[in-house]
């Protein structure tokens, strides 16, 4: 098949492509062409901005496509000039877009089924606007995809992600982790780490890509990909320590405290307040998605991160320095209520 894909170079991006070029696809790429990537003359390459109109239109008016995967649509205005731009010119569009739509649902609780999209949404929350803007532009691409199905069967489908795990992460939030435990300093974790997450391994996402390729089944439809298993982000870190062989000192603490004292929670990119759990029988029956399980995947994470890793803490490294006063800090006041977390 012939696919554009949207972005392509970096993380989730970059494995759809790799992915897409072991299936003896036809790629080509649409972006700034600021990143690298490691393809060279294995895909064709068109460079625009994919939030110019006009970029979108050079790119529909050079060919046609039997598939394209929109990975960098955050606005429904860019999602609305793909549809303008490709309509009667693309086979199929793929939207990869986010869990967080369900996470400004009222009165929602997980497992988040795919019918769980539609309904009031919660009010903003103070502190909590970038977050909730960012989950309703991507609400508001799905709508916009899903007035085209609607009205002229314009064929796209759209993947749900949690958080997507694997090599190659630009935004380095498991490395906030694996340089914490393989530098054996104590670790905090907000509320203890109790929050649990499906994860999602980078190559399902490709393989769910894959699967959902002109297959007729998933037009006009929404899915949910994630791990099967309910990970909380303190089981993440024990098997993340295990893998590198390090013991860990694990340290909870109140995330009303720590941003009371001016440290805050974003040295751990995975604390949350909600429980991201996706139910995903859907994508199971129409795309036979069989996830990685999670232990799997933090085994391969941790094996990837060590051929990397030089030894010098980089990621969300400006508050590790506070983090370690305030672990001192709070053994030497010994908090009757406070225990630390055995050594694993």
């Amino acid at each position: 098949m012939r696919v554009l894909v949207f972005g392509g170079t970096r993380f989730i991006g970059r494995a759809i492509v790799e992915r897409l070029l072991r299936d003896g696809h036809e790629v080509t790429l649409l972006n700034r062409g600021l990143s690298a990537d490691p393809f060279g003359t294995a895909v064709k390459r068109v460079v625009g901005d994919r939030r110019d109109p006009q970029a979108i239109s050079r790119a529909a008016s050079r060919r046609d496509y039997d598939a394209a995967v929109d990975i960098t649509a955050y606005h429904e205005s860019e999602t609305s000039d793909v549809v303008t731009a490709f309509r009667e010119r693309v086979g199929h569009l793929i939207h990869i877009s986010t869990a967080a739509v369900y996470l400004i649902r009222r009165d929602l609780l997980p497992p988040y089924r795919e019918d769980d999209f539609s309904g009031p949404l919660a009010p903003r929350r103070p502190g909590d606007e970038s977050s909730w803007r960012y989950a309703d532009h991507k609400r508001r691409c799905e709508q916009v995809l899903e007035s085209a199905w609607r009205e002229h069967r314009f064929p796209s489908t759209s993947l749900r992600l949690p958080m997507v795990v694997g090599p190659h992460d630009y935004s380095r939030r498991t490395n906030a982790y694996l340089e914490r435990l393989a530098s054996s300093g104590p670790l905090i974790l907000p509320e203890g780490g109790l929050n649990a997450w499906g994860f999602l391994w980078v190559d399902d996402v490709a393989d769910a890509v894959a699967a959902s390729l002109a297959n007729p089944v998933t037009f006009g439809r929404a899915y949910n990909l994630a791990q099967r298993e309910a990970l909380t982000l303190r089981q993440f870190v024990e098997l993340a320590a295990r893998f590198l062989d390090r013991t860990v000192q694990l340290i909870s603490l109140p995330t009303q405290w720590l941003n009371a004292i001016g440290l805050g929670t974003s040295f751990s990119p995975y604390s949350h307040d909600s429980d991201m759990l996706l139910d995903c029988a859907a994508a199971g029956d129409d795309l036979l998605f069989r996830p990685t399980e999670a232990v799997r995947w933090i085994e391969s994470l941790v094996r990837a991160f060590r051929d990397e890793w030089d030894g010098t803490l980089r990621a969300f490294a400006a508050t590790r320095a506070f983090e370690l006063t305030l672990v001192r800090e709070v053994e030497r006041i010994r908090l009757p209520s406070y225990q630390p977390a055995p050594a694993k």
